[in-house]
């Protein structure tokens, strides 16, 4: 998924640099602001699918070129633990606030009352990173308690969780995943604009330290221009 997700978009960055000048008009004024939402369907590494929702403010020093500083916040939990017996990603409790400054390019802009934009944005990302990972998934006697868990040498965790629905009570004890990160994160947006507003397709990459592989989101986007 995530492979195909960044042959799209490097396929369409491609297309976008070949639009001829011409196709590029200026904005009829500059410094102009917008605000917008977003939200996302987000792939993360090693757990489910998650949810991105975020909020930004953009201006424009001209028709192509502006910047963009943006939150946004992935969140993936799930705390059943019938269902982690599912598979390594069916329990999940992640976390992650992320700080966007980015630089954003404009390479198409159309003319008429319903205009089509195509934006690429680049920049530097903050991320703070909150949650936990599982470690051992178990069943457990009725006299068992958390307490206990912890206290056992032979189990090292930060956490530990008790479900006693089950005739059998099952455990799981997971470490914590508390980080602060440093990265890059990349979009692409494509939207029709009518008068101030704008509905937009966006599929954005974020890579930073102390996570492996890319995170990959796709959803859409609303802006409003002041």
């Amino acid at each position: 998924m995530r492979t195909s997700v960044l042959h799209v978009v490097s396929a369409v960055l491609f297309l976008s640099m070949c639009v001829p000048a011409e196709a590029q008009p200026q904005m009829e004024t500059s410094d102009r602001w917008d605000v917008g939402s977003t939200v996302q369907a987000v792939f993360m590494d090693g757990i489910s699918t998650a949810t991105g929702i975020g909020v930004n403010v953009s201006w424009w020093e001209s028709g192509a070129w502006g910047g963009r500083i943006g939150l946004r916040r992935d969140a993936a939990v799930q705390r059943d633990l019938r269902r982690a017996y599912e598979g390594a990603t069916s329990w999940a409790d992640q976390r992650r606030y992320n700080v966007t400054t980015a630089v954003v390019w404009r390479p198409v802009r159309s003319d008429g009352a319903v205009h089509q934009t195509l934006q690429v944005s680049a920049g530097p990302t903050l991320q703070v990173r909150r949650g936990e990972r599982p470690r051992i998934i178990g069943a457990v006697d009725q006299g068992l308690t958390i307490r206990r868990i912890l206290a056992d040498p032979g189990v090292a965790a930060d956490n530990a969780y008790l479900d006693r629905s089950q005739s059998t009570p099952l455990f799981l004890t997971t470490w914590d995943t508390n980080q602060t990160n440093v990265g890059l994160t990349i979009g692409l947006r494509y939207g029709l604009t009518y008068k101030s507003v704008t509905v937009e397709g966006l599929v954005t990459g974020r890579k930073v330290t102390n996570i492996d592989g890319v995170t990959v989101g796709a959803g859409g986007a609303f802006r409003v221009s002041l």
